[in-house]
């Protein structure tokens, strides 16, 4: 019993305390704080200035409110906001953009392989063939020089027309564009060329003081 009747005197007590602070006349409002009593007022607004401690500090709460020269003043407290001067200095993030999502990256070429040292036999064998290939040129150019010191026959350069008589005694048509030559089978032309022997449509032609070398074959030239 005891303790319910300290239970119900502490709610009566908080009911009598709520009604007193949301119940009472304006002028009845309970005193300032202690933190702002030692708050300085302006003379010709009434209101409290900002502490200076807490501007400096940057602090977000809003300054407590400035009471009038009186309680019968009949003037309303009025609430001054502190400026965050730390917030307007600061430095805002930095945003860094990473790859586009759509747009297409070419990967970077893969790096050539190094290549191995040849070695020792391997270097042996490359000299070994580069020689070869030298001596094989040297024979080569070798050859070409004993043919070209080789005197060959002048080239015939006419052209055969055809040939006209009778088969035992066939006469060939020559000409250079300019003259025309008229021959039988063993005649020499110019001192360089014998009509060796005349065919139907064609004609051979051996070259004087070259008896080894084959006759050349001509067509007749349309």
């Amino acid at each position: 019993m005891t303790r319910q009747r300290m239970l119900l005197g502490v709610l009566g007590a908080l009911v009598l305390i709520t009604a007193w602070v949301y119940l009472a006349p304006d002028g009845g409002s309970p005193p300032p704080p202690p933190a702002a009593a030692g708050r300085a007022l302006d003379g010709e607004t009434g209101l409290a200035a900002a502490p200076p401690r807490a501007a400096a500090r940057g602090a977000g709460a809003a300054a407590a409110p400035a009471a009038s020269g009186g309680r019968g003043g009949g003037q309303d407290v009025q609430a001054v906001l502190a400026l965050r001067i730390d917030d307007l200095a600061r430095t805002p993030r930095g945003f860094t953009t990473g790859r586009d999502p759509w747009r297409f990256v070419e990967p970077p070429p893969p790096k050539p392989p190094v290549p191995k040292p040849p070695s020792q036999a391997e270097l042996r064998a490359l000299r070994e063939a580069e020689e070869a290939r030298q001596r094989l040129l040297e024979e080569q150019a070798r050859q070409a020089a004993i043919l070209a010191a080789i005197p060959k026959p002048p080239p015939f350069t006419w052209n055969y027309l055809g040939n006209f008589g009778p088969a035992r005694h066939r006469i060939a048509v020559f000409t250079d564009g300019q003259k025309v030559w008229n021959a039988r089978e063993g005649d020499t032309l110019e001192g360089k060329f014998i009509v060796a022997q005349i065919g139907f449509e064609s004609v051979d032609i051996r070259f004087v003081g070259f008896p080894e070398t084959p006759p050349e074959r001509l067509a007749v030239k349309h």
